[in-house]
């Protein structure tokens, strides 16, 4: 009986080992190469920032396919480096910090800068879901598809690890062949390091940009000075980069001041907004394209309305552009 107990528990034991000494995870993070039509010039050899800013992006979009249409990564990637050139000033390299503020100003989800982190760290970021950014100085990476001896500086994304090959798996923008290309443990932890100008990025801390796409502390943060936060942008579907996102001349902030909405040039009024015009006392509930007369003070008040919350509006616009709905009575 104890023989055969150990033996149970040895197997059990052995058992375990191997689940946790096996561990594999690869979220489904899509690819694309940096230059994704292959030519390596400006901007395209120093979009590695972009490229993985955009992979992960896409990610948190559920983009689905594997590898990112051509068309599309072009066009993404070139919005995100007039994004950084309009809002960072005219930039090649940007460091995690750098990263992050674009993320967190100008992008749905939210980053943040983690400083020395950990193997169990980095593994337990794709463990929930999380891919991540990893700044690194391109000599250690000793990749065999590009000089990274004269590499100062790179970034890619890390999309799983495989704890029986003791590799993480990554997204590599800067070559062709980076779709769920391998680099060793030692690898990551020894090339992990932040942008440093005049080729010093070996000296750089180590950090990772971390990701999640649950905003928190960006949700205050107004990336296009439009009046608006991230919040309230994600809200009313205004862009996150530009002032004025239907081009009307007023801009989101604005807009929706005033009770109309910021992503039709014409004057729509907002749903669910009180309204009224100057000269006459009637309010009204915008509801679902309609406005519909509150019919009493009594009324107004028992619904909980504040007098406050009551926006003027021009009445060509509310008088002649706005069909009347059911009266609120009650």
């Amino acid at each position: 009986m104890k023989k055969y107990l150990y033996f149970t528990i040895t197997l059990l034991f052995s058992f375990f080992t191997l689940q946790t000494v096996s561990a594999k995870i690869e979220l489904s993070v899509p690819f694309t190469s940096q230059a994704p039509y292959g030519k390596w010039i400006p901007p395209w050899d120093n979009a590695c920032e972009e490229a993985s800013t955009l992979m992960i992006d896409l990610y948190y979009q559920n983009y689905g396919a594997s590898t990112i249409d051509k068309e599309i990564a072009t066009s993404k990637i070139n919005r995100l480096i007039d994004i950084e050139n309009n809002y960072l000033g005219l930039n090649i390299d940007n460091n995690a910090e750098q990263m992050a503020y674009i993320i967190n100003n100008f992008l749905f989800w939210e980053a943040f800068v983690v400083e020395d982190p950990t193997l169990e760290q980095l593994k337990h970021e794709i463990d929930i879901g999380h891919p991540f950014i990893l700044p690194v100085a391109g000599p250690d990476l000793h990749n065999p598809y590009y000089d990274s001896d004269n590499v100062d500086y790179h970034a890619f994304v890390v999309k799983g690890y495989d704890d029986k090959t003791q590799e993480f798996i990554v997204q590599d923008p800067g070559t062709s062949h980076g779709l769920d290309f391998r680099y060793s443990y030692d690898t990551i932890m020894t090339a992990m390091h932040d942008f440093l100008p005049k080729n010093q990025t070996y000296k750089g801390n180590k950090v990772a940009v971390f990701t999640t796409p649950t905003i928190s502390d960006s949700k205050n943060l107004d990336g296009d000075k439009d009046g608006l936060n991230k919040e309230q942008e994600l809200k009313y579907g205004s862009t996150l980069f530009f002032t004025d996102s239907d081009g009307d001349g007023y801009s989101d902030g604005n807009e929706v001041a005033n009770g109309y909405s910021p992503t039709k040039a014409t004057r729509t009024l907002l749903d669910g907004i009180l309204v009224k015009t100057p000269n006459n006392p009637k309010v009204y509930l915008m509801e679902n394209g309609t406005k519909r007369w509150i019919i009493s003070e009594k009324v107004f008040l028992n619904n909980g309305w504040n007098w406050s919350d009551i926006k003027i509006v021009n009445s060509s616009i509310l008088d002649k552009e706005i069909i009347s709905g059911i009266n609120i009575s009650e």
